[in-house]
């Protein structure tokens, strides 16, 4: 199957077994306590493109391979076993283990959970007495600039702020970083390179993340994080707090609508919409499944641009076609950059539609700044976490140890669900104590039942690999997103529904 999505922050669903209840989530539903981050020596990254490079002690041990390098055959495993989808919408704030429902997810917490490395021994691929070595393959370079490199900046801050406590049964955490260059022949070498050497993947961000799937399957190697493509949404190693980009029923695929009946429940649902998509094949045919959604949420297509290149200077054309259509709506499945020149050409075209938006890869404080402050009012972007200017404390963790250990970078939607993932994993970590091995913390997540990051995400059963519906609707007020809808907590009220053959 052909990828799904570009970053579907808005319609996608959280699913689990129970039963359905109301489409709300409180504010203060199911969060667990957390402090401040820990503070200690921020890691440094090398760039893109230089080769592999060391990192400072004792934050997170980093190295980035360039894309295009040579990859080396990755060994050989069994897979792990399909999990089975679950019934939509069930938005039990709790976990079904009573460990998990209670986890606290503040670093010094985590590190005294195992403090020491008694019995610790070589018990896997990427396992030593004294550390654990994780791979990350993300799009650092590409078409798409600045869209994939917060991923591993975010697992990178986590990992660091817990080794500054110590590390996981005396263990440091060190993250291997390589750069596929959004292609998805490089995402499947890096995989293989790295597969030898690492213990999982956590927090790997690319637009090409189809690339290096059957390997991982092959040598069943657990795959942490938020997948982009169908492949890796659907994969039976891929583990996520929050959803994949994708979810088939007999075949065909489904979203949930969650955005559309938000827009109809808080009075914003616009008529006559615009979609808008790059000429990058998942970029296109994500914009043509939500118009699909849209339309059956009783609106009417206006315009529809599907083949924009990212080098484009301008879209003054494609406004001036909406204008013309009488459009009072526009989505877009561009990046920031892309977004940015919409907004620029609908400020010099003089377009207030009621609804412009894209997904949640525009919540990033880049696309004001780069799109303009004046420009950006008004914009929306669906987040399926609490806004970065509220004061959710497991969001402010992340905010934290990003501005501690990885000073000078931006946070974004795709950054904190990579901070999530690594979350969920350390949990694992936890849970498998000194002697971790991939079939040990797969088990774990297999165990999994309505986690939700301490209230941050809506509650979500990794094993039934669905998608998204929990949302917070933002819009652009001065210099920053600010929370649209609901007044408070989640709007997960959305229902599958079919937008494909």
């Amino acid at each position: 199957m052909s990828g799904l999505v570009f970053a579907l922050g808005l319609s996608l669903v959280a699913s689990s077994c129970g039963a359905r209840v109301g489409p709300y989530l409180g504010a203060g539903a199911g969060v667990g306590q957390g402090g401040a981050a820990g503070s200690g020596v921020a890691s440094q990254q090398a760039a893109a493109g230089t080769g592999r490079a060391g990192a400072a002690s004792p934050g997170a041990t980093s190295q980035v391979r360039s894309a295009g390098s040579a990859g080396t055959p990755g060994s050989a495993g069994v897979a792990g076993t399909a999990g089975t989808a679950g019934s939509p919408a069930v938005l039990a704030a709790r976990t079904s283990e009573s460990s998990a429902s209670t986890f606290n997810f503040d670093p010094a917490v985590e590190a005294a959970a195992c403090p020491n490395g008694q019995g610790n021994t070589s018990s896997d691929v990427g396992v030593t007495p004294s550390s654990i070595t994780f791979g990350n393959v993300s799009g650092l370079t590409g078409p798409l600039a600045n869209s994939f490199t917060q991923g591993a900046q975010a697992v990178q801050a986590l990992f660091s702020a817990i080794n500054a406590h110590g590390g996981i049964c005396g263990r440091k955490l060190s993250l291997l970083v390589e750069d596929d260059g959004q292609s998805a022949s490089h995402n499947a070498a890096d995989v293989q390179d790295l597969i030898p050497k690492v213990l999982a993947f956590v927090g790997s961000t690319s637009d090409a993340d189809n690339g290096g799937v059957p390997a991982m399957v092959h040598a069943g190697v657990p795959d942490i994080g938020f997948a982009i493509n169908c492949n890796r949404s659907q994969s039976p190693v891929y583990w996520s707090p929050a959803g994949g980009s994708c979810y088939y029923v007999n075949g065909r695929p489904y979203y949930y609508n969650t955005m559309f009946n938000g827009l109809k429940a808080f009075g914003d649902f616009p008529k006559r919409m615009a979609f808008l998509a790059y000429n990058v094949p998942i970029s296109a045919q994500a914009a043509q499944q939500f118009a699909s959604m849209y339309q059956q949420s009783g609106g009417s297509v206006c315009y529809t641009d599907y083949s924009i290149s990212p080098a484009t200077a301008s879209l003054a054309g494609d406004v001036i076609q909406m204008q013309n259509n009488h459009c009072d709506g526009v989505y877009t499945t561009l990046d920031v950059t892309g977004n940015a020149k919409l907004l620029q050409a609908m400020q010099q075209q003089q377009f207030h539609p009621l609804y412009a938006g894209t997904t949640f890869d525009g919540y990033t404080p880049s696309l004001i700044s780069t799109a303009g402050e004046q420009a950006s009012q008004g914009f929306q972007v669906g987040i399926p976490f609490p806004p970065f200017n509220g004061s959710n404390p497991i969001v402010r963790m992340y905010l934290n140890q990003l501005s501690a250990y990885e000073p000078g970078q931006q946070p974004s939607g795709f950054g904190f669900l990579a901070w999530a993932a690594a979350q969920m994993l350390v949990y694992a970590l936890i849970k498998v104590g000194h002697n971790p091995t991939r079939q040990g913390i797969t088990s774990v997540f297999n165990s999994l039942v309505n986690w939700n990051t301490g209230g941050a995400l809506g509650p979500y059963t990794p094993r039934t690999r669905s998608v998204i519906n929990c949302m917070i609707n933002t819009v652009v007020k001065g210099t920053s997103f600010v929370r649209m809808w609901p007044s408070s907590g989640l709007y997960c009220n959305g229902q599958l529904v079919p937008v494909g053959p």
